[in-house]
């Protein structure tokens, strides 16, 4: 009797754990056998290394700054493209006016200025800037302002810029230029 009522356990437990398989994946009748390589859970991101955008930058032109010839342009402007990750647009022109054009007769004043922050509101980028290493003469200055609100007000949704000092509202960046009122272009020249 024992053996009998160990038979019927053992053979309940076998049918249980063959009903508990998973089952066999269903051929579709219609596969033509192209298999998709990535799996449905899977996320694939459409642009790994960041957005590429095409920008306008200003930069100084060297043989206006050494004749002051008022027939030259004082800003020059010059397309590049650039990677767009997680920051905003006008941060990345902000950044990309730091570094040297590749142009020579170009230069850019604005590489030893720390922007601290940037934000656009209502067609206005207010540009916080560090307080450090802002002096230098009306000429250095004008170029600086031209550089930043010519890059800024390229885009589309920026229609002026507002320049803050340390979080704050100054007269002047280095004592020439009014920028108490947020800049549009014309301001500048």
């Amino acid at each position: 009797m024992k053996k009998l009522i160990l038979f019927l356990l053992v053979a309940v437990m076998v049918f249980t754990l063959a009903a508990c398989k998973p089952k066999a994946p269903v051929e579709d009748e219609n596969d033509t056998g192209n298999k998709d390589p990535v799996e449905d859970n899977t996320i694939v991101d459409p642009s790994p290394e960041g957005e590429i955008a095409t920008v306008k930058l200003y930069f100084a032109n060297r043989e206006y700054i050494m004749t002051g010839n008022d027939n030259l342009d004082a800003t020059v402007a010059v397309e590049r493209e650039v990677k767009v990750k997680e920051k905003p647009i006008e941060e990345v022109i902000l950044e990309e006016l730091r570094n040297k054009p590749e142009d020579e007769g170009l230069t850019t004043l604005v590489e030893k200025i720390k922007v601290l922050s940037v934000e656009t509101a209502e067609n206005t980028a207010y540009v916080n800037l560090s307080g450090e290493n802002l002096h230098g003469g009306s000429l250095e200055e004008s170029l600086i302002l031209q550089q930043i609100v010519f890059s800024l007000t390229e885009l589309k949704k920026i229609e002026k810029v507002q320049l803050l000092v340390d979080g704050s509202k100054r007269e002047t960046l280095m004592g020439h230029i009014s920028i108490e009122e947020p800049l549009k272009g014309p301001d500048v020249k």
